[in-house]
């Protein structure tokens, strides 16, 4: 028997019949018990409707009902946290260079609106004002932290007093591709919550998971038709956040396999595939 991904479905080649059949995560994960409530997190915000990581993205996501907000935070060259996706800034502003190489001040200036000209000028949020933003509402933050490309030496002791200075600490769970990151998080404040992000397929994530002691991972959705990876984080307590699901038929797999929240572009749709 043989196993092939295609457009986030399991396919099974049967090597004996010469003959494909599609793999229903609900056929085989749904069992008595489970609690199959899936939560929705905006994937940087209402980002399909509104400039991604800016405050009106994350308004947009709250208005609509999202469980949690998804973001991605990087270090200014004063130190200060903000949030955005890419390390440079040509993409969503008017912009040029890397975000490490400006000053908060000299960040402000410019118009993160790029592709959404009604809400020109929108600025780049500090993360310290998306907390004072989303503290009375009860969401989530998945806070994502992009020191990869660009490695910024001190963000995560920057990052636990922020939360503790804010209130928020209990509202934040901690995801990042670079592990180590997370792991120097957990040095600092052993309660802090972590979720593994990955991008191609692992043999048992559980497995990992259990190993870093990390909660949750967060995998591009698609892996996680690999035999075994919901099955082995639920009989493990791992929660399970896959990455960015928009399209609807694996949004109703997933939500079938009973994943703990789907991060996606496009929580409306997310919302009204259950029922809400």
């Amino acid at each position: 028997m043989l196993y092939f991904l295609y457009v986030g479905v399991l396919l099974k080649y049967d090597t004996k019949k010469y003959r494909y059949f599609r793999f229903t995560p609900a056929e085989k994960y749904r069992r008595k018990g489970v609690n199959m409530k899936t939560l929705v997190w905006a994937h940087r915000g209402a980002r399909t409707e509104a400039p991604e990581n800016t405050l009106e993205a994350f308004s947009l996501a709250v208005e609509q009902g999202a469980d949690g907000i998804e973001l991605d935070v990087h270090m200014t060259a004063d130190g200060e946290i903000v949030v955005a996706h890419d390390d440079t800034l040509e993409r969503v502003s008017n912009g040029t260079g890397p975000i490490a190489a400006k000053t908060l001040a000299e960040l402000k200036e410019l118009d993160f609106s790029k592709g959404f000209p009604r809400y020109s000028p929108a600025r780049i949020p500090t993360l310290a004002e998306v907390f004072d933003l989303i503290k009375p509402t009860g969401l989530t933050i998945n806070v994502e932290i992009k020191s990869g490309i660009t490695v910024y030496d001190g963000i995560e002791k920057k990052l636990v007093r922020l939360a503790e200075m804010c209130g928020m600490s209990d509202r934040i769970l901690y995801s990042s591709f670079n592990h180590y990151s997370l792991m120097i998080l957990r040095e600092i404040d052993p309660k802090v919550r972590i979720g593994l992000l990955y991008n191609e397929a692992l043999i048992d994530p559980h497995l990992y998971a259990q190993h870093v002691r990390a909660d949750a991972i967060h995998p591009y959705y698609p892996t996680l038709m690999v035999p075994g990876s919901i099955e082995g984080c639920k009989k493990s307590g791992i929660l399970i956040h896959p990455w960015t699901v928009n399209d609807r038929s694996a949004m109703r797999n997933l939500i079938d396999a009973g994943v703990d929240a789907l991060i996606t572009d496009v929580p409306k749709v997310a919302l009204e595939m259950l029922g809400r």
